[in-house]
């Protein structure tokens, strides 16, 4: 363990962006769309938070065809992520802009990364109730 590696968790760690793509990985596995969507941010500084915190140890990506994969990396070699990511599970749940994210990601898990993808990266319109008469 060296103080580079526990500078690199915490320095990825304490970006809230960064903070809220880890806390919409808590709810599994994401395309990197599904992300871009959730935040309604931009390709190019998603993909830059991502590298961050995969670099980190945090996080975890996968490829499938197309499509790029995060998740969570609780198994890191890194003793600093490990920990973070068990301590930042209990961290922020109440959190309002967190949970407008988890609703959102739930859309994102449902809708799926390919109509993500051909809506160029933005989650459907959200449906209001018909109103009473």
């Amino acid at each position: 363990m060296k103080i580079h590696d526990y500078e690199s968790v915490f320095k990825a760690a304490a970006d809230p962006t960064r903070v809220r793509i880890l806390k919409v990985l808590e709810g599994g596995e994401m395309c990197v769309c599904q992300v871009i969507a959730i935040l309604s941010l931009g390709q190019s500084t998603v993909s830059k938070h991502l590298f961050l915190l995969r670099a980190a140890g945090l996080i975890k990506d996968r490829r499938d065809r197309k499509w790029v994969h995060y998740s969570l990396n609780p198994g890191s070699d890194s003793p600093f992520a490990a920990r973070m990511l068990r301590n930042l599970r209990g961290w922020l749940n109440d959190d309002p802009v967190i949970a407008k994210d988890r609703e959102r990601a739930a859309m994102a898990r449902a809708v799926g990364p390919l109509a993500i993808c051909e809506r160029n990266m933005t989650l459907p319109a959200r449906r209001r109730p018909a109103a009473k008469r």
